[in-house]
């Protein structure tokens, strides 16, 4: 026998809206457990990423250790070589010391001597350019000149070339010649040579009118004798601050003072002095940087630290830094150092040469273990955080409601025995 109970209209749309509230419930459920799953799975590609990166960040690892112990290893050995060849050096300099019958004494004075010639050079040098530029100023005209003295034994031919292929040399000519007419820095000869360096030449065509002036350019290169030996001459392969450490920035000049600056850092080079043809101004160059300047229509004399007092925006210094320019002006002599580290350079040449690519290596090995660790650091938080990129993945899976779910009662079909299990939250 069957019973049968009529249920009003309210208890009926009761029903149902339980139902379809069910429903809802179950496709949460469902959407859920499928987010899950994926968690799930990116999870485990994470663990394994993460064991993969260990276990090559340790191989890794042990190898820069291994590095950094042969480096220990090299730098010990580079140490010891090191001394044993600073022994050897002192050993090998006594003893030709004496097989010269010198005692280390005497050369030292004998290095002092030649230092003190060379700033007797270098003040005369700036005197005569002086001179010069003040005999233009009476003369009403501007006069360009160049000066470098050198050391004319070490002078490298490929640092200078002659101005104009085939030209004759001036200095050769018989009124320069003879003990008594030598263009030296002392002798009134010189204001010769300077006269003719600083003079233009007129070109004028078949009816004799001026068409031109040909400007005698060049530097005049002067030897540790004080001797003109070689005129209108050109610097080769001049380069600047911005490729070559060895020089300042300019604040001011021509490329005639971009060629001194040049020249003045070359090992040959003891100073150089240009007089501009624009002004006549003065200015010396020693070691790549500016000494100092005289401008003869202003009777004026700025040095080093005058002028990088003036120009800090331009060398990016600031005015702190000018009280330690006095130290920079006073530059040990060039050629007085290198002459008693000439032999020690040679003899470890091979040593520094040996050593420097294995220090590169090993230096840059020991950053990368610093970021190593590091990147170790952060996978280990990776384990409990999804990065932005899972995020993203994530954002994909969406709970979408179905608004007309209320609508469609009649299409959904539920089993009387069928219950809605909730998902095993772990």
């Amino acid at each position: 026998m069957f019973f049968f109970k009529i249920l009003r209209r309210r208890d009926y749309q009761q029903l149902l809206d339980e139902q379809n509230e069910l429903r809802e419930q179950r496709r949460h459920y469902q959407q859920l457990e499928s987010q899950y799953k994926i968690l799930e799975k990116q999870k485990s590609n994470l663990e394994n990423k993460y064991q993969k990166q260990t276990t090559e960040i340790a191989g890794q690892l042990e190898a820069v250790e291994q590095k950094a112990a042969d480096y220990e290893l090299l730098q010990a050995e580079y140490q010891k070589l090191k001394e044993g060849v600073q022994e050897r050096i002192a050993e090998e300099i006594e003893e030709g010391v004496k097989e010269l019958g010198f005692s280390r004494t005497q050369i030292e004075k004998l290095w002092e001597d030649r230092a003190e010639l060379v700033e007797l050079y270098r003040d005369r040098l700036y005197s005569l350019a002086k001179q010069f530029s003040q005999a233009s100023r009476e003369m009403r005209k501007n006069r360009g000149l160049f000066l470098l003295l050198v050391d004319n034994r070490n002078l490298v031919n490929e640092n200078f070339s002659e101005f104009h292929d085939g030209q004759t040399e001036h200095l050769i000519q018989s009124q320069y010649q003879g003990i008594d007419d030598l263009p030296q820095i002392f002798s009134p000869k010189i204001n010769d040579v300077f006269s003719y360096m600083g003079e233009k030449v007129m070109l004028k065509d078949e009816n004799g009118e001026i068409t031109g002036y040909e400007e005698r350019d060049g530097a005049l290169l002067i030897d540790l004798r004080g001797i003109s030996v070689r005129s209108r001459i050109m610097v080769e392969g001049v380069r600047t601050y911005r490729v070559y450490s060895r020089v300042e920035a300019l604040t001011k000049g021509s490329a005639k003072h971009n060629a001194a600056i040049y020249a003045s850092s070359l090992n040959e080079v003891m100073v150089a002095i240009v007089v501009s043809e624009e002004n006549s101004e003065v200015t010396m160059f020693r070691d790549g940087r500016f000494i100092k300047s005289y401008s003869p229509y202003g009777d004026a004399e700025t040095l080093r630290e005058n002028n990088i007092a003036e120009n800090l925006p331009e060398i990016g210094l600031t005015s702190t830094d000018v009280g330690m320019v006095d130290e920079t002006t006073i530059i040990e002599d060039k050629e007085t150092s290198q002459g008693k580290e000439n032999l020690a350079l040679e003899d470890m040449r091979w040593q520094k040469e040996m050593m420097t690519s294995k220090d590169v290596e090993v230096d840059n090995d020991i950053e990368d273990v610093q970021i190593l660790q590091e990147h170790i650091i952060l996978d280990e938080d990776e384990e409990d955080e999804l990065t932005p990129t899972d995020i993203d993945e994530l954002e994909e899976v969406t709970i979408i409601e179905d608004s007309d779910s209320h609508n469609d009662v009649e299409d959904i079909e539920v089993d009387d025995d069928e219950t809605l299990a909730p998902p095993t939250v772990r």
